[in-house]
C-alpha cells in the first residue's frame, strides 16, 4: 500500500473509487439516511467521496479520518476536524452517522473495528472490495489482500448490529494494454507489485481489471 506517495496522481487515476463513491451515495440514499446528521468519515484520502456525501447529505457537522495527513487535500472541502490515525488504534468521536468508501478491504481486524464502530455512531455505510476482486493481478503475480467475502461481512455485521444490509457489485475496466492497467493500478497505490520482477511484469498480457464491491449500510 503506497497511498501517502500516490495522492498526487491518485485523483486522475481512481476511476473506481469514484464510480464506487457515487454507488455509495446512491445506496445511502435508498437506505434511507437523513440529511443534517453529525457525521465521520473513515479514509477520506483525497475527498472523493467527502464531497459527494456533503453535497447529498448536508451533514450538520463531519468529522474527516485518514491515516496519512491529506489536510492540503482537502482545501476545498467543508468539514469540522481532521483526525490524524490509523482507526484502529485511535478514540472514535460520538456521531449520528459513520461513513466509509473504498478502506475497510485494509482493516487489520475488521470485527474489533466494526464493534469500536458500533459503540460511537447509531449507523454505517460503507463500500469496501471483496473477494474476487482484481482477480488477474492475484492469479498472475500471487499477490493480493485477503478480502472477505460477502457472507463473511455479513454474518459479522448481523452480528453487531440490529439492520443490515447490502448489496454487491462486479467491475471490469478495460485498458489499452496490459502496461496500461498496471500503470493505473501502480498510480492508485493499491497493489504490491512492485516487489516482483521485471519479467513478471513483462510478461503480464491482461487488459482488463475486475473489481468486486460490497455497499453496506448498519443500524442499531
Amino acid at each position: 500500500m503506497n497511498f501517502d506517495k500516490r495522492f498526487n496522481t491518485y485523483d486522475e487515476n481512481a476511476h473506481i473509487q469514484k464510480h464506487v463513491a457515487k454507488n455509495l451515495v446512491k445506496f445511502l440514499s435508498e437506505m434511507g439516511v437523513e440529511k443534517r446528521k453529525k457525521a465521520l468519515e473513515i479514509g477520506c484520502g483525497t475527498g472523493i467521496f467527502s464531497k459527494k456525501f456533503i453535497e447529498n447529505f448536508l451533514p450538520s457537522q463531519l468529522f474527516l479520518n485518514d491515516i496519512y495527513d491529506v489536510e492540503k487535500y482537502l482545501k476545498d472541502i467543508k468539514y469540522n476536524d481532521f483526525i490524524l490515525g490509523d482507526i484502529e488504534n485511535i478514540d472514535l468521536p460520538r456521531v449520528d452517522i459513520v461513513v466509509s468508501s473504498s478502506v475497510f478491504q485494509w482493516l487489520k481486524d475488521f470485527k474489533i473495528c466494526i464493534e469500536k464502530i458500533y459503540k460511537s455512531s447509531e449507523e454505517l455505510g460503507f463500500s469496501m472490495y471483496i473477494t474476487g476482486n482484481l482477480k488477474e493481478i492475484r492469479e498472475h503475480f500471487g499477490v493480493s489482500l485477503k478480502y472477505l467475502s460477502i457472507d463473511e461481512i455479513v454474518d459479522i455485521l448481523k452480528s453487531i448490529f440490529a439492520k443490515v444490509e447490502w448489496r454487491e457489485e462486479k467491475v471490469e475496466i478495460e485498458f489499452n494494454t496490459p502496461m496500461e492497467a498496471l500503470k493505473h493500478l501502480k498510480n492508485t497505490g493499491v497493489t504490491g507489485i512492485e516487489r516482483t520482477s521485471i519479467q513478471k511484469i513483462r510478461s503480464y498480457k491482461e487488459k482488463k481489471l475486475t473489481y468486486r464491491v460490497g455497499y453496506f449500510y448498519c443500524k442499531n
